[in-house]
C-alpha cells in the first residue's frame, strides 16, 4: 500500500515532439491531445487545456500561456490525484501535510497494512511518525547515516527514540541509509515468514552495503538500541533485531499476530452463528476459538507448550455485564518461546593419561 502527502499544486512542462500523443489523468479520468507536425510547447499545453476543459470536478487545470501549466484542487486541501505521460515533466509544490498526518489519514482510509516505511530519514519526521505508530498495532522501520548515531551523543535520532522507549519502531545505522533504506530490505527478508518462526537477528539482506564499525561504535549503537548491518565471521548480517525499547522485533510481531488471530477467530464465530448463548456451553465455544489460536501459535514457534485457558462460569459474570451481553473475562497463560541469540560454554582442557577422565581434551 502506498500512501501520499497532500500537494496542492503541480507544475508541468512538455518535451516538444511532432505528431505525438500527450496524456494527463486527473482523479482517474484521462485526457489526451496529439500534437501536429509543427508542434510547439504553447500549442501542446493549449490542446491539453481544451481536452481537460471543465470536466474534472474539484480540480483546476491552468494554461500559463508560456508553454507550462499548473494543476491543483479547486479547494485547497481536498484529496485529488494527477498523472501524466512520460513526455510531460512534473514538479510538485511543497507538501502541505506532515508525514505523521499523512500516516493517520492513510490508516483511517485503509488500515489493513502492518509495517510502515517512508522516504524520509529527517529526524523530526521520524520521531513524529514513531509517536503516531506507538498508539497503533503496527511497526515502523527507519534508518540513519548520521555519524552522531555511532557516538555517545544524546540528541541524534537513535538516542532520542531509545530514550523514549519507542517500542514499535526499529532503526538501522548504515552510512548509505539514505539511498539503500536497509530497514525495508531487512523487513522484506523477514516479514514473509510465519510470525513465531524467525528471529530478525543474524539475518542477511540483498542490496545493502555492509558497515565497517569499530568496537566502540558497536557499543554505542547497542546502548541506543540501534541495529546495524555488519560483517561477522565472514558473513554480512543484521544485528541485533530489536526495537528502540530493546524488545525483539520478532516478539512484537508475534504478539500482534496472536492478537489479530484471536480477534479474527472469535469474530468469525460470531458472524457465522445464529447466536452464541450466554451459557456455559456458549462460553466454551469462545474458549475453543482461543485454544485453536494458541495451538497454532505453539505450532508456529511463538509460544511453548504448557499454556492454559481459563473460562469464566456464566454465574460468576456480573449481572450488568450479562445484561450488556459481555461474556466475562477469558484468560490464558503462555510462555513466549523466544529464541537463542547468545551461548555460553564452559570447558576444561587438561593433559592427562587417565583414559577414564571425562575432561575435555
Amino acid at each position: 500500500m502506498v500512501g501520499r502527502r497532500q500537494v496542492n499544486t503541480v507544475s508541468g512542462s512538455v518535451t516538444v515532439q511532432n505528431s505525438t500523443p500527450y496524456t494527463v489523468t486527473i482523479n482517474g479520468s484521462t485526457y489526451n491531445f496529439t500534437s501536429d507536425g509543427t508542434a510547439t510547447a504553447i500549442e501542446i499545453i493549449a490542446g491539453l487545456d481544451t481536452a481537460v476543459g471543465s470536466s474534472p470536478v474539484g480540480v483546476t487545470f491552468t494554461d500559463n500561456l508560456d508553454g507550462t501549466f499548473t494543476v491543483g484542487p479547486t479547494v485547497v486541501g481536498t484529496p485529488w490525484s494527477f498523472r501524466a505521460s512520460p513526455n510531460i515533466t512534473l514538479a510538485n509544490a511543497t507538501p502541505t501535510e506532515s508525514y505523521a498526518d499523512a500516516e493517520v489519514a492513510m490508516n483511517e482510509d485503509n488500515g489493513t497494512w502492518y509495517a510502515l516505511f517512508t522516504d524520509t530519514h529527517v529526524q523530526a519526521d521520524v520521531v513524529a511518525l514513531s509517536n503516531v505508530i506507538v498508539a497503533q498495532r503496527k511497526i515502523f522501520g527507519t534508518s540513519s547515516q548520521d555519524a552522531a548515531v555511532i557516538t555517545t551523543g544524546t540528541t541524534d535520532v537513535a538516542a532520542v527514540l531509545s530514550a523514549a522507549s519507542a517500542g514499535r519502531t526499529y532503526g538501522v545505522y548504515l552510512p548509505t541509509a539514505d539511498t539503500e533504506y536497509p530497514e525495508a530490505a531487512w523487513a522484506g527478508s523477514q516479514l514473509a515468514y510465519t510470525p513465531g518462526s524467525n528471529d530478525w537477528d543474524f539475518k542477511r539482506a540483498v542490496g545493502v552495503t555492509v558497515s565497517k564499525l569499530s568496537d566502540t561504535a558497536r557499543v554505542n549503537l547497542r546502548n541506543k538500541n540501534m541495529n546495524m548491518y555488519t560483517r561477522v565471521g565472514g558473513v554480512n548480517i543484521f544485528q541485533d533485531g530489536n526495537m528502540f525499547d530493546a524488545s525483539p522485533i520478532d516478539e512484537v510481531i508475534g504478539i500482534d499476530w496472536l492478537y489479530a488471530r484471536l480477534q479474527e477467530g472469535i469474530y468469525f464465530r460470531l458472524i457465522n452463528s445464529l447466536k452464541i448463548p450466554m451459557t456455559n456451553p456458549g462460553l466454551v465455544i469462545v474458549e475453543n476459538e482461543i485454544r485453536s489460536v494458541l495451538s497454532q501459535a505453539e505450532a508456529n514457534g511463538l509460544i511453548d507448550r504448557g499454556w492454559n485457558v481459563t473460562t469464566p462460569d456464566v454465574l460468576d459474570i456480573p449481572e450488568n455485564m450479562r445484561a450488556a451481553r459481555t461474556a466475562g473475562v477469558f484468560k490464558f497463560n503462555a510462555r513466549l518461546a523466544g529464541s537463542i541469540r547468545r551461548i555460553q560454554i564452559t570447558g576444561c582442557l587438561l593433559y592427562t593419561s587417565d583414559a577414564a577422565d571425562d575432561s575435555l581434551r
